[in-house]
């Protein structure tokens, strides 16, 4: 695990200590906001009441969210509660994109250019919730609880509401749902782990001893 992290830390140090290639992750994470927001999302959009629109472009928010948590760090005013939802975001509707695809190919039995580019950029979407994920930071249960509600109730607008995602007609609800059901609560498990309070208690104890 201690190598993983390593690992995260050295590509994330990468990125960000190479300034023409982060600016260029993050034009390529604002053209995935307006095309998917656009064009695979655009009718729905369209067509759905304004309340329901913070739920509905999963995965053009997720990077709009990640572009923004990304530049909020690099500038020094992160927000730990927004950096976990961006995390949480990109990594759920990343696999979730995965899934989708994986599934769709195993009933069409071919792939199409366009599906294979879509898989590829989610493999990325995917990578940049891990890093955003590493820096989260000091952030109470009560607010990581909050983040993993807000993508239960998604789950609820979606299928519950009939606003999930378009499908084809290889993926049912059915799977898409419990995909998102799966993803949701191990990523919400993984952010309210016990460990988790331990790790704040540490924090708050070291804290107080610097102060003594």
């Amino acid at each position: 695990m201690r190598y993983i992290r390593q690992s995260i830390d050295w590509i994330y140090a990468f990125i960000t200590g190479h300034p023409f290639l982060f600016w260029t992750c993050m034009a390529l994470n604002l053209f995935g906001v307006i095309w998917g927001g656009i064009v695979w999302y655009g009718p729905m959009l369209v067509s759905s009441p304004p309340w329901a629109w913070i739920f509905i472009p999963d995965c053009p928010a997720a990077a709009l969210y990640a572009t923004i948590a990304f530049i909020l760090i690099r500038y020094g005013r992160a927000t730990p509660w927004f950096t976990a939802f961006a995390a949480f975001a990109c990594i759920k509707y990343g696999l979730w994109t995965l899934a989708f695809w994986s599934r769709h190919w195993l009933g069409a039995g071919a792939v199409e250019p366009l599906e294979l580019m879509l898989f590829v950029s989610h493999i990325g979407l995917t990578c940049e919730g891990i890093l955003l994920a590493t820096r989260i930071g000091l952030l109470g249960i009560t607010a990581r609880a909050l983040v993993a509600a807000f993508f239960s109730l998604s789950i609820l607008v979606d299928y519950g509401l009939g606003f999930h995602p378009p499908l084809t007609w290889v993926v049912t609800p059915a799977f898409a749902m419990w995909t998102a059901v799966i993803l949701t609560s191990v990523l919400g498990f993984w952010l309210t782990r016990p460990s988790v309070a331990v790790a704040q208690q540490i924090a708050a104890h070291r804290g107080l001893r610097m102060n003594e």
